[in-house]
């Protein structure tokens, strides 16, 4: 009845704000309490059963009041602890979206300091423990609020170190596919990545926050996809490259197709990061399209080779059907003036190559008189100089072996260099024989090649397979 009684008048007065000071007060005041000599005698006047009104009346004045003071300061005890919670939490939770932001693409996280986690989870406590025990409204605030904040926080703490141990794996992988990107063991290495990427995503999508599950899954994921990307462009690249080759020596396409696909790839190899990879690539583009013209010409002179063959054979057909034996008695006449040099080096011949191409070689230098030049330098080496008549292919020969070319793309076995270096020098005119002699020694040291490039001209040396290559364009 008491407490029915207490909690109606509480509801009915107004809140106090009493301070300490004002409350021991009242309290003193209560317990020395003394009835005037007029209410003591009207108070036996009226009976013991007055006396025994009059001090239930005190009575239940004294327990309201210390309800009320006792209710107060609990509440103002309450109220703190929230606010000290509130206050600790707040200030770890926006840390933590301060770490999320400032995340760069590649960047690790940061973990919350253990003591300022371990002051956070305490003044939750606190708070926990006072609020529900004097059932306040704050309790719906705690629960809907504060305790939800501080699990995000806690899961924050625990998902960092799995989200930092991705991030630098994707770092590496990443690194590598920028240096070496068709390294053989790459596409092991992404597929690894991929694979870590889905393990720790069944991790993350169990945390209860959704903007940390959207953070962790988008922020790995994106990279992750990127490496993917780009892993494939350079393998549909390379392809490409080899389609393009194939075209080249088969001649599958007319001049304009064939030229603008490799502009397109030449494009798309643009859009990838600035490599040695790249570089090696945009060199093969323009060593397809070198190697197209070059086979474009052999294609056209061993046609016309053997349209010249054709009518030829024609000719002699028509000639021994006139005159059987004045054919006869005319080679028997050329072969015998044959002498050793032109039976080995003959003014013209046919070669066909390893492809099946057909094509005529000549020194006739009354014709092609720059001829007369590159001849003396192959004498020197034992060998002999031709060229392909309408065409810019040019050879020194030994024997029948081509052992060096001088066209767009001239080039020359390793063991030849001495030889490729005279050609080369006598070509270019731009370089003394010991400055390009210099320039190849380097070459074939480091591997690397060399390149200059002026406006819409340059010149490339490199050496592959054993064999060095000159284009100057």
């Amino acid at each position: 009845m008491k407490n029915h009684n207490g909690d109606n008048l509480q509801k009915k007065l107004p809140p106090l704000q009493l301070n300490d000071d004002s409350k021991e007060r009242i309290h003193t005041a209560i317990l020395h309490h003394e009835h005037s000599p007029t209410s003591r005698k009207k108070v036996w006047k009226e009976g013991r059963l007055g006396s025994f009104a009059a001090a239930a009346v005190g009575l239940l004045v004294f327990s309201i009041l210390t309800v009320y003071i006792i209710s107060e300061t609990e509440k103002d005890k309450a109220n703190q602890l929230f606010a000290d919670a509130e206050e600790n939490i707040q200030a770890v939770y926006e840390e933590m979206e301060m770490n999320l932001q400032e995340t760069e693409e590649g960047g690790l996280l940061k973990t919350i300091e253990p003591s300022e986690l371990k002051s956070a989870q305490v003044s939750l406590r606190n708070a926990e423990k006072e609020i529900l025990k004097s059932r306040e409204e704050k309790e719906r605030e705690l629960r809907q609020h504060l305790i939800p904040m501080m699990k995000e926080i806690e899961d924050y703490n625990q998902a960092v170190p799995l989200a930092n141990e991705l991030q630098q794996n994707i770092n590496e992988v990443s690194s590598l596919l920028e240096k070496i990107p068709l390294e053989e063991k790459m596409a092991e290495k992404v597929a690894s990545i991929k694979s870590e990427l889905a393990d720790k995503l069944k991790t993350f999508d169990k945390l209860e926050s959704s903007s940390l599950r959207a953070f962790f899954t988008n922020h790995y994921s994106s990279q992750v996809n990127h490496i993917d990307q780009t892993l494939n462009q350079y393998k549909e690249v390379q392809e490409e490259i080899q389609s393009l080759k194939a075209i080249a020596e088969e001649q599958s396409l007319n001049e304009q197709d064939f030229e603008h696909q490799a502009e397109r790839m030449m494009k798309q190899v643009n859009l990838l990061p600035d490599n040695q990879t790249t570089a090696e690539m945009k060199e093969e583009i323009l060593s397809a399209k070198d190697a197209f013209y070059l086979v474009k010409v052999e294609v056209e002179d061993k046609k016309r080779l053997e349209e010249e063959a054709s009518l030829e054979k024609e000719k002699e057909r028509n000639e021994e059907l006139k005159s059987p034996s004045a054919g006869k008695r005319e080679n028997d006449g050329t072969n015998q003036g044959d002498s050793p040099e032109e039976e080995v080096y003959p003014m013209e011949f046919t070669m066909t190559d390893s492809n099946g191409h057909t094509f005529k070689l000549s020194r006739d230098f009354n014709i092609y008189k720059a001829g007369k030049g590159y001849d003396e330098i192959a004498r020197r080496y034992g060998g002999r100089f031709y060229y392909t008549p309408s065409s810019d292919m040019k050879h020194v020969i030994i024997g029948r072996k081509i052992i060096a070319t001088v066209s767009l793309v001239s080039a020359a076995d390793l063991e030849y260099k001495d030889l490729f270096i005279d050609l080369m020098s006598h070509r270019s005119k731009k370089y003394t024989r010991d400055q390009f002699a210099s320039i190849v020694a380097e070459v074939i040291q480091s591997g690397e090649p060399y390149k200059v490039e002026e406006g819409n001209a340059g010149e490339l040396l490199s050496v592959k397979n054993g064999k060095l290559f000159y284009h100057a364009w």
